[in-house]
């Protein structure tokens, strides 16, 4: 009886400690529970915070590559703008070189053209002066042929004006000058005659010289006055044997029937 006692005790004893137990591990399961549970809402609200973030990080994200693509597009826009800036630069460019080159030709055959009408300018004046130093000479010449014309026939007209006749008898001779005198002998008037390279002489119809006239020959002589003296053109000289071959008279100097002058 005892010993069922001691078994029945035992048992109570052991569903005490049993339900103890069991309500123990009730209590720190509930504790775990609670703790999962604070846990799992720690995590949620960590996890509901980071994704607020990355929701804010993905806005600012987003804000930036609109940024970023409008800068993109500002770029782009910009580049376009300095292409066609250079474009149109380049373009100026060249039609400033086209115009340059086109103004320098036009330069250039201008003043080509301005040589060309100089040189012809100086051409037609050359033409011009050489016609006219040509005209003036022959103008010249004409004029002075026509002096010496006038001259000639001034002179022509001089000396069939002037131009005398003497004869006598030659009293002397000389390279220059020819004296002359009447037939009567001393104190008869002379003529002193001036010869000169001009001076034709004939002595019996030949060609001569002063030095071939012989003293006391009769002289027929031409002359005129050059210069205030009396100058011989022509002398024709009768030698003495001439003379008496002929049987000549001598005949008495005179000058276009006039007396001789007395020297």
């Amino acid at each position: 009886m005892f010993k069922g006692s001691g078994w029945l005790a035992a048992g109570v004893t052991a569903l005490l400690v049993t339900a103890g137990c069991k309500q123990q591990g009730q209590q720190q399961q509930q504790e775990v529970q609670n703790d999962a549970r604070a846990q799992v809402e720690a995590a949620q609200e960590r996890s509901r915070q980071a994704m607020e973030q990355a929701q804010d990080a993905q806005e600012r994200a987003s804000d930036e590559q609109k940024q970023v693509a409008d800068a993109r597009q500002d770029v782009e826009k910009a580049r376009k703008e300095l292409q066609e800036a250079e474009a149109k630069a380049q373009q100026e460019f060249q039609e400033a070189q086209r115009s340059q080159q086109q103004a320098s030709n036009q330069a250039t055959q201008a003043q080509a053209e301005v040589q060309q009408s100089q040189q012809q300018a100086q051409e037609a004046q050359r033409q011009q002066q050489q016609e006219l130093a040509q005209s003036q000479q022959q103008a010249a010449q004409q004029q002075e042929q026509v002096a010496r014309t006038q001259q000639q026939n001034a002179q022509l007209q001089g000396n069939q004006q002037l131009q005398q006749l003497v004869t006598g008898q030659v009293v002397s001779a000389s390279p220059d000058e020819l004296l002359l005198s009447s037939a009567g002998g001393t104190g008869q008037p002379r003529l002193r005659l001036q010869l000169n390279a001009q001076t034709q002489v004939l002595v019996d119809g030949r060609q001569a010289s002063s030095a071939d006239i012989p003293e006391g020959s009769q002289v027929r002589a031409s002359y005129q006055d050059v210069g205030g003296e009396p100058t011989a053109l022509r002398v024709d000289v009768t030698s003495r044997g001439a003379q008496q071959g002929t049987g000549g008279s001598q005949e008495p100097a005179s000058q276009d029937g006039q007396q001789l002058p007395r020297q």
